[in-house]
């Protein structure tokens, strides 16, 4: 009895503590990986090329720190346009599943542990009784909190998968979108086809931001009222 609970113990501390694993590779081997070296590292054949950067959108999701961008740039690079948005689509379903999932069956003290350290994190509660797909979909498009941590505390809260990965889906896609084409630019930084997606990265930048904020003083107010 008392080593099934042990087992059971050790499934649920596994996926965390892989996270943490890969949290170290990351700052020991991979904290100052650029852009020129992720190009190196990825193959020229077509599909070679596809493959490791769905395992790179995988580990991607369990580091919490390698920006999803970077992938999605090199993604531009070394594929025809055309073959570098479905990778990059696809790209962003593993990467909002795994911590999903491993948030989903982990044990959910840890998680929470792992969630406080982000003060924001209670934006993502506010959503886990309703609205569940524009709570998934509001958070990406603003990026007020870490992709990861926002998928992990999701799955932790039971977000609905289906409502969860097509808001998650909807409010990463137009990013990497404009970022596989700037990476296909990336040799003519000045030509009108990267100038005119990073002016669109800036200004859903900016609109985000003032939505987030817009947002927080609805919610604020809301809550004041609520406490009168």
């Amino acid at each position: 009895m008392r080593s099934g609970k042990i087992i059971k113990r050790i499934i649920q501390l596994a996926p965390v503590l892989m996270i943490v694993l890969m949290a170290v590779i990351y700052f020991a081997a991979l904290k100052d990986l650029t852009f020129e070296q992720v190009l190196n590292y990825t193959p020229t054949a077509p599909l070679a090329a596809a493959a490791v950067l769905l395992l790179m959108y995988a580990l991607k999701s369990l580091s919490y720190f390698f920006p999803m961008l970077l992938i999605a740039a090199v993604a531009g690079a070394v594929l025809p346009i055309y073959a570098a948005i479905p990778v990059n689509l696809l790209g962003i379903v593993i990467m909002a599943s795994i911590p999903y999932a491993v948030g989903k069956y982990a044990e959910g003290e840890v998680v929470d542990k792992l969630a406080a350290k982000h003060e924001k994190i209670s934006i993502v509660r506010e959503y886990s009784t309703k609205h569940q797909r524009f709570g998934a979909f509001f958070l990406r498009i603003v990026s007020c909190l870490p992709y990861d941590i926002v998928s992990l505390v999701m799955g932790s809260l039971r977000f609905d998968y289906k409502d969860y990965i097509i808001g998650s889906f909807l409010g990463t896609a137009p990013g990497i979108i404009l970022t596989t084409f700037m990476g296909s630019a990336i040799t003519e930084p000045l030509s009108p086809e990267f100038i005119i997606c990073a002016v669109i990265e800036v200004i859903i930048a900016v609109s985000s931001a003032v939505a987030y904020r817009i947002h927080r003083k609805k919610q604020g107010k809301i809550s004041g009222e609520g406490q009168e």
